[in-house]
């Protein structure tokens, strides 16, 4: 599915976009709220995402 970028008017997909900041589309989330360390080093991500069988990024919100 594409939408229509207000820059130059070419249809694209909301998911090859280049954000400031890590954003991602998903069909389920691992929340952590209020954790007491900042992000998951590479190799618990790369860990997290064997286990779960996908690969995995941070996405961070502030909510």
């Amino acid at each position: 599915m594409g939408v229509e970028v207000p820059c130059c008017g070419a249809a694209t997909s909301l998911d090859v976009l280049d954000y400031d900041w890590p954003c991602g589309f998903a069909r389920f989330e691992i929340a952590i709220w209020n954790p007491e360390r900042d992000w998951f080093g590479d190799e618990e991500l790369a860990t997290i995402g064997d286990t779960l069988g996908h690969p995995m990024k941070h996405i961070r919100a502030h909510i």
